[in-house]
């Protein structure tokens, strides 16, 4: 008699733990599964045009995001129209000029933060680095700080230098 009373027990416990149990194995969200698929590509952050002191130096730098297929997103940071002022026009940045760069600064995202750091020997018009992976792969807004520092082209004294200052993006990455 003990044993059927402890059968008839067990029966309902198994039934509970059988129904619970389901209940830690959710599945992903719909929003979960787009958050995971970010199509490749870069998101950029606006692009500013900064010169060096005594303006003779100048560069448009821009921080974007990269993602790849099946590689780990970073931060790249880009320049354009990299050049120098001389007599009375303006050149681009080469071999024989090149300008020396480092930006570095802070990625957020979901409550995550990730530092970057990037710099580049540029020898022409235009270039990019990349510097450090991001705290979180998902599509959403992020936001980047980049501090900009370049010496040259040409104009290599550091009172010729260009410093952006802390400026801050926000960019949307695209499910």
């Amino acid at each position: 008699m003990a044993r059927s009373v402890i059968r008839r027990l067990w029966k309902p416990v198994i039934a509970v733990l059988t129904v619970s149990g389901s209940l830690f194995a959710t599945t992903a969200t719909a929003a979960e599964h787009r958050a995971a698929a970010v199509p490749p590509g870069d998101y950029c952050g606006s692009q500013e045009g900064f010169y060096g002191g005594g303006q003779y130096t100048y560069a448009e730098v821009q921080a974007c995001l990269h993602f790849e297929d099946g590689g780990p997103p970073e931060v790249r940071v880009s320049t354009h129209n990299n050049s120098y002022y001389w007599g009375s026009a303006w050149y681009n940045a080469s071999a024989s000029y090149p300008a020396q760069w480092r930006a570095e600064g802070a990625v957020s995202k979901d409550g995550q933060t990730a530092t970057y750091s990037a710099s580049l020997r540029q020898e022409s018009r235009d270039g990019w680095a990349g510097g450090g992976q991001l705290p979180a792969s998902e599509c959403g807004a992020a936001t980047v700080t980049l501090n900009f520092h370049q010496s040259g082209p040409y104009w290599t004294g550091s009172d010729n230098d260009i410093n952006s200052g802390e400026r801050t993006y926000q960019i949307d990455v695209p499910c």
